[in-house]
């Protein structure tokens, strides 16, 4: 049986630029201190190891590899769930990929970001994905988004429809644009009606971008939870699973979508579609 409720807790990390053994020295202190809150699941932002780097190649590793086991070996030693990511080997170009690893330290879940950040040219440095796994924390449903994916509605409407009720949404989104970042965690979770946790780094990478946490884990309503500021620790809140399956048996809103319809106005649109 499903839990009723989940303690999740964010980790607001500044990011050691591109060194993975120092990130993953200093992981151990905040998983150490998440599994003393009480969390059941730590999350860590985007590329934690590596900041939001251009030049992901020396980086690359396979899926399971590494990284995966040096988390899952915190996620065994203080027995919770653990959320990471990592650059992850492939052709053209490496991929951008999240995954979970289990109480017992096995791998969970990976997630590959479908939509690379065109803007800041990630497209030309790393392969988009191509799948949304569905995984479970304690029986509760889960997926997995990363930073920009964010600004597309699509795939958490169709982790919702798979039964989604947590979707964790590991960033590195700067300042120039964070009012849109706590907008659209807003947003997306009245929408598909989950409960969203997203997690972003503090601090200044090696481009010269700076990040202003304000993490945050928001209801099935988009009402705060909890949120942190610009400092780099931990965000800790419970999500409430009991009120968000009673909401959407309530107002079953998911069931009125209309996709085949939506799919015949995009082809009458002629909309453009990037085929990556």
């Amino acid at each position: 049986m499903a839990a009723s409720s989940l303690r999740v807790a964010l980790v607001q990390q500044d990011t050691v630029w591109q060194d993975p053994a120092a990130n993953l020295a200093r992981a151990r202190g905040f998983v150490e201190q998440a599994a003393r809150t009480g969390a059941r699941v730590a999350v860590f932002p985007e590329l934690f190891t590596l900041g939001f780097t251009m030049a992901p190649e020396p980086f690359a590793e396979a899926l399971p590899g590494p990284t995966t086991e040096a988390v899952g070996a915190l996620a065994r030693e203080f027995g919770l769930y653990v959320i990471g990511s990592a650059v992850e080997a492939h052709a053209p170009h490496p991929r951008n990929a999240a995954f979970v690893t289990a109480p017992d330290g096995s791998l969970l879940a990976t997630y590959r970001k479908l939509h690379p950040f065109t803007y800041g040219e990630e497209h030309q440095h790393y392969t988009g994905g191509e799948d949304c796994p569905l995984f479970e924390l304690d029986g509760i449903p889960c997926g997995l988004q990363i930073c920009y994916d964010l600004r597309f509605p699509e795939p958490f409407r169709t982790l919702a429809v798979q039964g989604a009720e947590v979707i964790f949404v590991p960033a590195n989104w700067p300042v120039r644009r964070i009012s849109a970042w706590s907008t659209l965690l807003a947003a997306r979770a009245i929408e598909s009606q989950s409960a969203l946790c997203g997690v972003n780094r503090v601090g200044r990478d090696g481009v010269g971008l700076d990040y202003p946490g304000k993490s945050a884990i928001r209801d099935c309503f988009g009402e705060v939870i909890a949120s942190g500021d610009a400092t780099e620790g931990l965000t800790v809140g419970d999500i409430d699973l009991t009120q968000l399956r009673a909401w959407r048996q309530r107002f079953p809103a998911l069931q009125d979508r209309r996709p085949k319809i939506y799919a015949a106005l995009d082809r009458k649109a002629g909309t453009p579609t990037n085929t990556d």
